[in-house]
C-alpha cells in the first residue's frame, strides 16, 4: 500500500505538520538541539498512538519480539509501515553494527571487518585515513546484508539485532532518548549532517553518525500523512480516547494499593 503525503484538514495530521514547521524553524535561529528533540519525540509518540489505535498490531509485534516492544524497534517499524517507499528507512547503518559487533563479540571479528572493509578509507596515507568519512551511501537492508555477509543468515538472532540499528532505531536510541532525558546528544552522534544528509564521522572513541534535521522532519511529515490516511481507510480517527496520563495513574494506583 502507498500512502501519499497530502497535507488535508484533519487537525491530527496539521499538528504534526506544526511541529515539523517549527523544529525547522528552531534549527534557523540556532537551537539545533530543541529541534532535533521536538522532532525526534514527535516521531516516538506517533509510534506510540500507533499501537495505541490499531492493538492488534500491539499484539502481532509483542508475539513476533517475545514479550515487549523496545521503543526504538517500534519507531523503526513506524516508518517502515508509513513511508514504505523511502529506502532509506529500511536502511541498516552497517559502520555502527559492525564496530559494535567486534566490540562486543571479538570472535567475529574477521566478520565485522569484511563489512567494514569496504566502507572505511583505504587511503596509503594514515592521517587521510583517520579523517575521511566511512561511506553512508553503502548503508543497506538487512536483507542486502545479509547477503553481502551469509554468516548472518545462519544466525538469525544476529540479524534481528541490526534492525537496531537501522536509521529508525538509532532515532531513538541515539537522538529522543539522550535528547529528552539528558537534554544533549550522545556521543555516538555529531552535528555535522545538513539539509537530509546522513553521514559518518570520527569520533575520539567510535564512529558518529549524524541525521539531517529536514531529513527527521520530512520523515515526520510523511509518517503522519501516511497514517492518517491509513486510519481514514480504516475506519479509525487517529488518537481517540488517548489518556497521556495512564501509564502513571496506573502507577500511583499501585501505589496507593501497597499501603496498608
Amino acid at each position: 500500500m502507498t500512502f501519499m503525503p497530502v497535507l488535508n484538514d484533519d487537525p491530527f495530521e496539521r499538528y504534526f505538520y506544526r511541529r515539523a514547521e517549527l523544529a525547522n524553524k528552531m534549527a534557523d535561529q540556532g537551537f539545533e538541539v530543541d529541534a532535533y528533540t521536538l522532532a525526534t519525540a514527535s516521531l516516538d509518540a506517533l509510534a506510540e498512538i500507533w499501537l495505541h489505535d490499531f492493538p492488534d498490531v500491539k499484539q502481532d509485534l509483542q508475539r513476533e519480539l517475545g514479550g515487549g516492544i523496545p521503543s526504538s524497534i517500534r519507531l523503526a517499524r513506524l516508518l517502515k509501515k508509513f513511508v514504505p517507499n523511502d529506502s532509506d528507512v529500511k536502511k541498516v547503518a552497517v559502520v555502527c553494527f559492525a564496530e559494535d559487533w567486534k566490540r562486543y563479540r571479538p570472535q567475529d571479528t574477521h566478520m565485522a571487518d569484511q563489512l567494514l572493509s569496504k566502507r572505511l578509507s583505504n587511503d596509503p596515507d594514515p592521517f587521510l585515513r583517520a579523517y575521511e568519512s566511512p561511506k553512508s551511501y553503502l548503508d543497506i537492508s538487512r536483507d542486502k546484508l545479509a547477503q553481502e555477509c551469509p554468516e548472518l543468515t545462519t544466525r538469525p538472532e544476529l540479524l534481528a539485532l541490526a534492525e537496531e540499528y537501522e536509521y529508525g532505531a538509532l532515532l531513538y536510541s541515539f537522538y529522543r532518548c539522550p535528547l529528552v532525558h539528558l537534554a544533549t546528544g550522545s556521543r555516538r552522534t555529531h552535528g555535522f549532517a545538513r539539509e537530509e544528509e546522513i553521514m559518518y564521522y570520527h569520533g575520539k572513541e567510535r564512529i558518529a553518525i549524524g541525521f539531517g534535521l529536514n531529513l527527521v522532519t520530512r520523515w515526520l511529515r510523511n509518517v503522519v500523512s501516511g497514517y492518517v490516511q491509513f486510519c481514514q481507510q480504516s475506519g479509525i480517527v487517529p488518537a481517540k480516547n488517548i489518556d497521556a496520563g495512564t501509564n502513571q495513574e496506573e502507577r500511583l494506583a499501585k501505589r496507593w494499593n501497597k499501603l496498608t
